[in-house]
């Protein structure tokens, strides 16, 4: 946990699932991204699906909602997925999915989005009945009519069932969702209408690096993920996040890191590295 301003952060480690290797780094040569993190013997990368929840002026805010439970035995086995370990994250921070507020997603992709659903008879239903969903306008357009490139990464059943639900609201640009709680628009470098969470207080702040950095092994900026769609586009933006952590002296949130969950970080010898570890 840890506090910020008139908010509390906590950490729900709710899901782990496995992705190629090529598909985690891109174009980076394994020689140099098994130093960082080990893949198995079938090359693929152990990540975590973590939630960031945010507590404070009465509102209970997840940023994105991992994978989720509806998902066919096929796709479980493809992506190695883990048991679904919500409920007992959600009441060790002292809440019930009906208390959830709000859900900001940084981008739809599938393991970002589908565990705001879960299947009821042939049917997808919220997981989170009382929250409503926040996403990029540019993000949403995409999702519904994705390029041949990123089909797969947007499962349509789950983008129509957000849209259908009642709860979306669509933001073009940046928003503050409440006072130090921001929602900023990085660019097209990973998708279009890929959205960052700032959380702001006095001498403190956290920022989501959703999959922009995804995790302390994607520091360097030419180590993109082959989802990327602009690889060139993300450096550029990656550049500008990086500048922003390292002048402000930010804690930056890992989503998807096996390792680390938060850190500061710090020039090193060829590119920025984690400085110290912070508790989320």
């Amino acid at each position: 946990m840890l506090s910020i301003g008139d908010y509390t952060l906590h950490t729900l480690d709710v899901q782990d699932f496995s992705l190629d290797g090529g598909s985690v780094f891109g174009v980076v040569p394994r020689v140099l991204w098994e130093k960082v993190i080990v893949p198995d013997h079938l090359n693929r990368v152990r990540l975590s699906m973590r939630i960031l929840l945010i507590k404070g002026n009465g509102r209970n805010i997840l940023v994105d909602a991992a994978m989720g439970t509806a998902w066919s035995g096929k796709m479980k086995a493809i992506y190695d997925l883990s048991e679904w370990r919500l409920d007992e994250e959600l009441h060790n921070a002292g809440l019930g999915r009906e208390e959830i507020t709000d859900i900001i997603f940084t981008h739809l992709h599938f393991d970002h989005v589908a565990g705001a659903f879960e299947e009821r008879g042939e049917r997808l239903v919220p997981v989170f009945p009382n929250a409503r969903c926040f996403v990029q306008k540019d993000n949403y357009e995409t999702a519904l009519k994705p390029n041949i490139k990123e089909k797969s990464s947007y499962p349509l059943p789950f983008v129509e069932a957000l849209g259908k639900s009642g709860s979306m609201e669509l933001v073009d640009g940046s928003f503050e969702l409440l006072p130090g709680v921001e929602m900023v628009p990085t660019g097209r470098g990973h998708t279009a209408g890929h959205q960052l969470v700032k959380i702001r207080g006095e001498g403190i702040s956290v920022i989501h690096g959703g999959d922009l950095i995804p995790s302390s092994a994607h520091l360097g900026l030419t180590r993109g993920l082959g989802f990327d769609v602009a690889p060139l586009e993300m450096i550029h933006e990656k550049a500008a996040l990086l500048d922003d952590l390292l002048g402000n002296r930010r804690i930056l949130y890992f989503a998807h890191d096996p390792f680390i969950v938060a850190a500061r970080v710090r020039r090193g010898e060829k590119h920025v590295v984690v400085d110290e570890e912070v508790d989320v």
